[in-house]
């Protein structure tokens, strides 16, 4: 069986994935397993190459992909129906929030399997922020106490080369779309209209929205387009700060006793939002080991197996009770997280989500070279969103009419 994986742990991921694998053939010996790792990225490219491969390429049997990807990759013919190669397969026993984005939409057929989840949350450091800030909690409930802070940071560490307030978390240098949902969604808007059938991106909340989170770029809070080694972290104490959808506080205390304090991503309204994502396990349509991959989905489900993954990768398991075990485990993450999942919002399952997130990527893209370049203004973010608007109400013409 080849398994295609998304980078979870970074250089960590294949052995990682390798401990599973061998865990697992414990159980079933015989089982081939062969793990590829690609990003997120490249992933997206490949898996469209999967309806017509190649004569003699190898195909994935088993697929991990984003839980917004499932309607897209359902209709592409790409995905296998899970309910017709196993009936009595159910999604009951699943966080309620990750159950709907397993169907073919319209259906009750599941074509993908709730693997991990993640949720978005500010991580800070204590000793770092004690000397700026008496209630450092409170004021970072919303962004510009936020802001505030950054700027008390930026000038307490003045002296410290290559020091930045946040911590830029995305693995490119860039800017994160994902990062900036919870603004929008803070600010009132989304990419959808609630009936699914029309965009918020071209509305004056959203624009709002993503400016609140590109004004960490513009004002030099968070380092952007620079190569990955030269950013500094706050293991190294060149940031005090880190926006992250993991939970990130373990590896910090692990490592090297850095004190580090977690709160929900600051509101930029009324109400605090965060962003939940889920890691699903989909099998191929044009795989060869079809019965291998069930296997290992249906083994990868069971408590023990999620909570030994999650904990590896510093996420949360899938399963209600694995999950309510791994919370209830720690008094400071159930008081931090329980919160946070009561606001979480996820991105719907729906043919042109992961192409909306795509090009949204895009316009970051084009705000970060514009900020580096001292071009970036609200009216050029305006024209980009714009843009982006009249392409996605295109596309839902198409696809969700």
């Amino acid at each position: 069986m080849i398994l295609w994986v998304m980078p979870d742990s970074g250089a960590q991921t294949k052995a990682d994935y390798q401990k599973l694998v061998e865990r697992f053939k414990q159980e079933y010996p015989k089982a081939e397993i062969n793990v590829q790792v690609f990003t997120r990225n490249v992933l997206w490219k490949q898996v469209f190459m999967l309806k017509y491969p190649a004569a003699q390429e190898p195909v994935p049997d088993l697929i991990q992909i984003p839980h917004y990807w499932t309607a897209l990759l359902t209709r592409a013919g790409v995905a296998e129906n899970l309910s017709h190669m196993d009936p009595g397969l159910s999604l009951a026993q699943f966080l309620h929030p990750l159950r709907t984005h397993c169907y073919k939409p319209g259906t009750k057929d599941i074509y993908s399997y709730p693997w991990w989840f993640d949720m978005s949350a500010l991580h800070y450091r204590a000793d770092h922020l004690r000397l700026v800030s008496e209630n450092p909690d409170e004021e970072l409930s919303t962004w510009e106490g936020l802001l505030d802070i950054c700027e008390r940071l930026q000038q307490k560490f003045a002296e410290v080369e290559g020091y930045y307030p946040m911590q830029n978390s995305d693995w490119r240098g860039s800017l994160s779309t994902r990062s900036s949902f919870m603004e929008v969604w803070g600010r009132g808007a989304d990419l959808f209209t609630p009936d699914l059938h029309g965009t918020q991106i071209g509305t004056p909340e959203f624009s709002q929205g993503v400016k609140d989170y590109v004004t960490l770029a513009l004002k030099n809070y968070m380092p952007i387009l620079r190569e990955r080694g030269s950013l500094g972290t706050m293991l190294t104490g060149k940031a005090s700060m880190l926006l992250s959808r993991k939970q990130g506080g373990n590896n910090f205390k692990g490592k090297r006793g850095v004190p580090v304090h977690t709160v929900p991503v600051p509101r930029t309204g009324e109400k605090p939002a965060a962003y939940l994502s889920g890691m699903n396990l989909m099998i191929n349509s044009a795989g060869k080991d079809k019965e291998t991959a069930l296997k290992f989905i249906k083994w990868c489900s069971r408590p023990e197996n999620q909570l030994a993954y999650a904990t590896t990768m510093d996420v949360f398991p899938a399963l209600e009770e694995s999950f309510e075990h791994f919370i209830f485990s720690s008094s400071q993450r159930l008081q931090t997280y329980s919160g946070i999942l009561a606001t979480a919002h996820t991105l719907p399952n729906i043919t042109i989500t992961g192409t909306v997130v795509e090009i949204l990527n895009k316009v970051l893209a084009v705000c970060a070279t514009q900020i580096v370049e001292g071009r970036f203004t609200q009216a050029s973010l305006d024209i980009e969103l714009e843009h982006a608007a009249k392409e996605v109400e295109y596309l839902l013409s198409l696809y969700e009419g």
